[in-house]
């Protein structure tokens, strides 16, 4: 098999910035004859305001020089391979591959080089395992992969919820930050606008909180999934057993728990903060007035807040650093184990990570510099990034 390319976290949309798709564009004029694999969320489907056929003629409708270049690439017979990720979930789907390749403008007898992926591809013989890697995280991962509706994880809820109506998206890089550095964030960005931001936000958390536990259907998808795996078992040539191994190690995804999406999501500061501030306003209005009622009432309701706000922060100001990305490394480890393969490849934390049997392509689009994998056909994995930083 030739040299491949693996491209982590484009996310490609149509009002994004063009920087990243014409850097990838000027990398595969270099590389020519490579096959590219991009490891997950290459098109940021999540963040269109479209179903997923046209959410992917619309982002690479925005990318012309990428488009073309993987257009010329399939009518020489070179590979192009498209790996679900969160972000793009929807991406091997029937009808958002076929609206991939006629946005892409390709010819029928072109279309089998460029292909899609729901989980997973293996290069070099087996000995590279690609895959974007959310099923590891809590928080991005699937019900299962091969279900036949992609349920929105916790993130990709406020994604389309909140992010995409207040056009918020440079917040997606920030997710990682406490909840106090990020309120402050959107208070310089939209200025007087933020409160309601901010009152959006916690809508938005609240009905995703209230469709999660039961109201998510993750035994239903689990049962749906688990028929189609002699199926996949078949295609990806690897035994139903390893397929079902991996699946064993895959996180339970935040949303399945009521409990865990709450805290997720911070609601519980956001409790404590609405708690504290209308006690202390109820308390106020009662001193301006001369009302013992209010006080009464407001004082232990600010305390109540204030407390809680208190210990939650003491409890860790930021509960889920470095979750996601303690979970892929370990889950990275765990894939190797069962399928033999000598790295696995991972996207998703946006990180230059590796373990020993694990590596991270980092995001071509957010990491200096562009990076991304280059697999030789003999299994070696080398970073390379297509801009100097």
């Amino acid at each position: 098999m030739p040299k491949a390319l693996v491209v982590g976290d484009l996310h490609l949309r149509s009002s994004g910035d063009p920087r990243p798709a014409r850097a990838l564009a000027a990398l595969l004029e270099r590389e020519p004859e490579a096959t590219v694999v991009f490891a997950g969320d290459a098109l940021d489907l999540a963040a269109e305001p479209a179903p997923a056929g046209d959410a992917a003629r619309r982002a690479l409708g925005a990318c012309p020089e990428l488009s073309s270049a993987l257009s010329a690439r399939a009518a020489r017979g070179v590979r192009t391979v498209f790996v679900a990720g969160n972000h793009d979930a929807d991406i091997a789907r029937p009808d958002a591959t076929s609206a991939l390749h006629d946005a892409l403008g390709l010819a029928p007898e072109h279309r089998a080089f460029v292909t899609t992926e729901p989980w997973f591809v293996q290069l070099a013989g087996g000995a590279v395992h690609v895959e974007h890697g959310h099923v590891f995280d809590p928080d991005g991962a699937p019900t299962h992969p091969l279900a036949a509706v992609a349920r929105d994880d916790v993130g990709i809820a406020i994604l389309r919820r909140f992010i995409v109506p207040v056009e918020g998206h440079f917040l997606v890089a920030h997710n990682a930050e406490a909840p106090l550095p990020l309120l402050m964030r959107v208070i310089r960005t939209y200025g007087p606008r933020a409160p309601w931001v901010v009152g959006l936000y916690v809508k938005t958390a609240l009905s995703t909180w209230l469709s999660s536990g039961e109201a998510f259907p993750i035994e239903r998808d689990r049962a749906e999934g688990a028929r189609r795996l002699e199926e996949y078992a078949a295609a990806v040539e690897l035994d139903r057993e390893t397929l079902a191994m991996l699946i064993d190690a895959h996180a339970t995804p935040t949303r399945a728990r009521r409990t865990a999406t709450f805290l997720r999501l911070y609601l519980d500061r956001v409790l404590a903060t609405t708690a504290l501030i209308s006690g202390t306003t109820m308390s106020a209005a009662g001193l301006a007035l001369g009302a013992a009622t209010p006080v009464m009432t407001g004082a232990p309701l600010a305390a109540v807040g204030a407390l809680s706000l208190s210990a939650s922060i003491l409890a860790g100001a930021n509960r889920y650093r470095g979750r996601a990305e303690r979970a892929l490394a370990v889950g990275a480890e765990r894939a190797a184990e069962i399928t033999g393969a000598r790295t696995v490849i991972l996207g998703h934390v946006h990180v230059d990570a590796e373990g020993p049997r694990y590596r991270n392509t980092a995001s071509f689009s957010f990491a200096p510099g562009h990076p991304y994998l280059s697999v030789e056909d003999d299994g070696t994995v080398v970073r390379g990034h297509a801009a100097a930083f």
